[in-house]
């Protein structure tokens, strides 16, 4: 009977220290506030997102039919995108912070707070709501609607992580990588130039639906020979899923990489009127002076380009397997 009773006490005991290191950890201690949980909105209704970051550049994404576009100049990475839509769609409260840990929450809001809204078509506010620091064990990020006064711990159920990252790259992963991705019906004309031989250069255009190619150098006599329609069509079939390793802005040899003759340039406009311009020229010439690559014989020996988008200014690297079938000169065609 007393070995009975002991072990009564000692549950009793336990459970009581159990209940006073809950009720100590300020995190887990909770107070419900009627406003509720509406940080979630449906992806599909979402056509503006404005984040701002008092550290860090703002950010604005608009809808554009199946794109998006970053402060009206760039295309959005489809990928990060996805996983914010995503994120902005699933995300729901964990637990709700006890108020004596509102001034550390608050505080971290004013230092680091990452402030997001979301619109629909009409320019209706959907939610708008601020990003506040992680919990302590890295589960969680503290939320707080606009508007209210009551910060929620939120993440997104199942998910190992935090979701405040998800609304924190660098510009350069929010920017869409792609160098190409156009089927070959979107396709209006493709210009390539070869600035070290211009003999390989070439215009394809399309006219009443059927495409023509020309020599671009004047110096280079049209083919008699007729045109291979397959060769045209495999070729603008190659305008698909052309993307780059990512971005080398940050490269401190840039501008005078920039100052290079490119070895090849492309400029590809589509039937809706979205152009293409790039430059491209290959490492080995930045990495040895004395390699001059100018002929198409010598692309066995190229494995990068650094690329210069000459829309945006920006600087990229893109694998040579992935573009090879695009670099063809105007007699590959006939």
């Amino acid at each position: 009977m007393k070995n009975i009773l002991g072990l009564l006490i000692g549950l009793l005991v336990l459970a009581g220290v159990a209940f006073f290191l809950m009720k100590s950890n300020p995190e887990t201690k909770s107070t419900l506030n009627s406003t509720g949980q509406k940080f979630a909105v449906d992806q599909e209704d979402v056509h503006r997102i404005e984040i701002t970051r008092g550290f860090s550049s703002d950010l604005v994404f608009t809808r554009e039919k199946d794109s998006w576009i970053i402060n009206g100049e760039f295309y959005a990475n489809p990928y990060t995108m996805s996983s914010l839509l995503n994120t902005m769609q699933k995300i729901d409260m964990i637990f709700i912070p006890y108020k004596t840990y509102y001034e550390t929450i608050l505080s971290d809001m004013d230092k680091i707070g990452i402030h997001v809204a979301a619109f629909d078509k009409s320019g209706n506010k959907l939610t708008g709501y601020t990003i506040g620091s992680n919990t302590l064990k890295n589960d969680a990020s503290y939320f707080m609607l606009d508007g209210d006064d009551q910060p929620y711990a939120v993440n997104i159920k199942g998910f190992n992580g935090t979701v405040r990252d998800r609304y924190n790259y660098d510009i350069e992963k929010w920017k869409d990588k792609t160098i190409f991705n156009e089927p070959a019906n979107n396709i209006s004309s493709v210009k390539v130039t070869y600035p070290k031989k211009q003999s390989y250069s070439f215009e394809m255009k399309k006219d009443e639906g059927k495409f023509t190619v020309k020599p671009i150098d004047r110096f280079t006599k049209k083919s008699s020979n007729p045109l291979n329609i397959a060769k045209v069509e495999a070729y603008l079939n190659g305008f698909q899923n052309v993307v780059a390793e990512g971005y080398d802005n940050r490269n401190l040899q840039k501008d005078s990489i920039m100052t290079l003759t490119s070895f090849v340039e492309f400029d590809v406009e589509t039937v809706n009127g979205r152009q293409y311009k790039y430059k491209m020229i290959p490492f080995r010439e930045v990495l040895d002076p004395n390699v001059n690559i100018s002929d198409m014989q010598d692309l066995e020996k190229v494995e990068r380009y650094f690329v210069t988008n000459e829309i945006t200014g920006d600087f990229l690297v893109l694998q040579q397997r992935l573009f090879k079938d695009l670099l063809r000169s105007y007699d590959y065609f006939y």
